[in-house]
């Protein structure tokens, strides 16, 4: 609590030095299909997919956008579409040409087209006002340099209560209120950044203002010289392509084929999502230039389920606190991490080494099911790892190699190139031992989380062709060594995906996309004895999409979709499912915008579920899964009625048309209809 009023008192302090200058959110498209790409895929119910944090990522770096006029080549690495021949021709050219004037001039530099320009544009700028890199340490004015403070509010809740609130807390029922209430204080300048993040998830408690179920916070300096950062509190971590170290969602397989696999590693960043797990607390530090060394130290308590009074299960990752059994497991383990990362730039790449040893004050132990025979189990573990970047002519060259404590290994290796001017390829390969403990990694692969247990082959490929058609295309084909989650035994498939867009004119966008996926299954069946036999067969899932996109005028939006999914669970009949919506974005003055939508579904079962991304208050990742039949409508109207206020409300309803019961467990709804509410204000100075 005292942490927590102290950061209040910073932010108090503050405030009168902030800068009264503004910078106007950003609502383009771009952003939120980057967003969608990143995570349309993916089951909303996944809990290892952060997928809060990567929207927030791509959200702040569009408001925060990276000077191509003065960044580092590991500034210009964390833009979405850049590589490191991508960012040293920048560099290059702002210093041997002349400085970059506007955004569309980064077509000047090798390698940089049309699609990649596009892809960058919403999270660069070319800079502009007073630079003060030379002003001293002493002087107010280099602390405060484009400072800005912010503070959010957050409400938001489901109109229909589910089971778990009509249930008593000793019978098994949550123990607070169906609201969600989320509420953060920032304060940001180019140099020094402080947080306070605060929430409650719905069904958690709230006791008073200091005491939410959940709290971040930091204080960090950035960009001081050679000090790179410095953070003390919460920080995320990400080194090399994630096969060691990686704290955070990441860009995965999607319709950005040539840039899927390749990963640049983040670094320290100060943590303030409201993501309640992955993460560290303590401190940590990157020194250096070409030479950048990094340390870090973290000590936090976990939640985990309890098996005996000295033996947990491995920390969950959900970070729910509802019921009284979930409250009672609430930090009852601490983790101790420790380690490091020296990272060297040479005129042909970057090469870097990482690593970690990590304790608990518990044993854990591992799953008895089968496909967790090779999950960490103990007090301790360690991982450490190389990672490369080189240039090697028109191609890039990635990849990294790491070893866990019990001596399984990850590898992962890949090359990016252009080939002439209009085509760009990603070839990569990926091995992840079934042995292989790497508990705080995320490497790329078919399964989100830790890399384990798959070896793969990706290619991708985009093309361009004239000024209006981009096609791009990838396959993935992967074998699992080791039983994984549903089966036990080993297993293989494949996916891939093509997609063609054409750009009829500024205003107009059109794309069809197909995207399959055939893997290996276990399915049950009685012999003739009526005796259960698991055998293993195919299931395959595709799906067709036709996406039109049409600006009617510089404030009005239209976009439609439709979308087919075919689905054969192994053993089963094949399964269809559709998807139809209708999108409206208009801008009705300079300081009031709507979105708003009209969806159709109609699935056969859980099988053939159909997804869709969501326009949402400002940092909320918002994707709805449906099966069965119905509809869906929201609204989201965006209001700033000042210049530093800014409001946000949002409502949506889902009726459904061939059920009477909706969720299950403890958010099980009696009725056809869910539907929910937001709202959201943030004050900026």
């Amino acid at each position: 609590m005292r942490i927590s009023r102290l950061i209040i008192l910073v932010f108090l302090l503050a405030m009168p030095v902030t800068l009264l200058a503004q910078q106007q959110d950003t609502t383009r498209s771009e952003v939120q299909d980057d967003i969608e790409d990143a995570i349309e895929n993916f089951d909303p119910g996944d809990t290892e997919f952060d997928s809060e944090q990567m929207t927030q990522l791509l959200q702040e770096l569009a408001e925060n956008p990276i000077n191509i006029n003065n960044a580092g080549v590991n500034a210009l690495l964390q833009v979405p579409g850049l590589n490191l021949k991508l960012a040293r021709g920048i560099i290059e050219y702002r210093s041997d040409v002349k400085p970059f004037e506007t955004i569309e001039e980064l077509d000047e530099v090798t390698g940089i087209g049309r699609v990649t320009l596009e892809q960058v544009r919403p999270y660069v700028t070319v800079g502009s006002g007073l630079e003060l890199g030379r002003a001293l340490y002493t002087d107010p004015r280099y602390w405060t340099s484009d400072g800005e403070f912010q503070m959010f509010s957050r409400y938001q809740r489901d109109l229909q209560e589910g089971v778990g609130y009509q249930q008593p807390p000793q019978e098994g029922g949550y123990i607070g209120s169906p609201i969600k209430y989320y509420q953060r204080m920032e304060y940001q300048s180019n140099h020094l950044s402080l947080n306070l993040t605060q929430e409650k998830d719905p069904g958690e408690e709230l006791v008073g203002p200091f005491q939410f179920d959940h709290r971040t916070w930091h204080v960090a300096l950035e960009d001081n010289g050679r000090l790179q950062m410095l953070v003390g509190g919460d920080y995320s971590l990400g080194f090399g392509q994630g096969l060691v170290l990686w704290s955070g969602a990441a860009f995965g397989k999607g319709s950005n084929v040539a840039g899927a696999v390749s990963r640049n590693g983040r670094g320290i960043k100060p943590y303030t999502s409201a993501q309640e797990t992955n993460y560290y607390r303590g401190g940590a530090l990157t020194y250096g230039g070409k030479l950048q060394l990094t340390g870090f130290y973290s000590n936090r308590k976990r939640s985990a389920s309890e098996i005996s009074p000295d033996t947990t299960r491995f920390p969950r990752a959900d970070g729910y606190h509802r019921t009284e059994n979930e409250f009672l497991q609430k930090d009852n383990l601490h983790q101790m991490l420790y380690g490091g990362h020296i990272q060297l730039e040479m005129p042909f790449g970057i090469i870097g080494a990482t690593g970690y040893q990590t304790t608990f004050d518990r044993y854990i132990a591992a799953s008895n099911r089968t496909y967790a025979q090779h999950d960490f189990e103990g007090k301790s573990n360690y991982a450490y790892g190389v990672d490369y970047t080189f240039l090697a002519g028109p191609a890039v060259v990635f990849g990294e190699i790491a070893q866990s404590e019990n001596g399984g290994y990850g590898l992962i290796t890949g090359v990016e190139s252009g080939i002439g001017e209009d085509t760009d390829i990603t070839l990569a390969y990926r091995k992840y031992q079934k042995e292989f403990q790497s508990i705080l990694g995320n490497g790329f692969g078919e399964v989100s989380g830790q890399p384990k247990n798959e070896e793969g082959i990706y290619l991708g490929m985009s093309h361009i062709i004239g000024e209006k058609v981009t096609l791009s295309a990838y396959i993935d084909q992967f074998r699992f060594p080791g039983a994984r989650f549903g089966t036990n035994q080993p297993t293989q498939g494949f996916d891939w995906l093509i997609k063609a867009e054409i750009d009829f004119t500024g205003n107009l966008n059109f794309y069809v996309q197909l995207r399959s996926e055939i893997e290996d299954d276990e399915y049950e069946v009685l012999d003739s004895f009526g005796r259960i036999q698991r055998r293993l067969g195919d299931a395959q899932r595709s799906s067709f999409r036709a996406n039109l996109e049409y600006w009617v005028n510089r404030n009005v939006r239209l976009r439609t979709r439709g979308e087919v999914i075919r689905s054969r669970q192994a053993g089963e009949e094949l399964e269809l499912g559709y998807l139809l919506y209708q999108d409206l974005r208009l801008q009705i003055n300079d300081e009031f915008s709507l979105d708003t939508r009209l969806s159709m579904f109609d699935t056969e079962s859980f099988a053939t579920r159909v997804y869709q991304f969501e326009n949402d208050l400002l940092y909320v990742f918002s994707s709805q899964s449906f099966f069965d039949q119905g509809q869906r409508m929201y609204v989201l109207l965006n209001y700033d009625p000042f210049d530093f206020l800014e409001l946000w409300a949002k409502f949506g309803i889902t009726v459904y048309e061939d059920t009477q019961v909706i969720g299950s467990g403890l958010n099980q709804i009696e009725g056809d209809q869910r539907s929910e509410i937001g709202i959201q204000a943030r004050v900026r100075f």
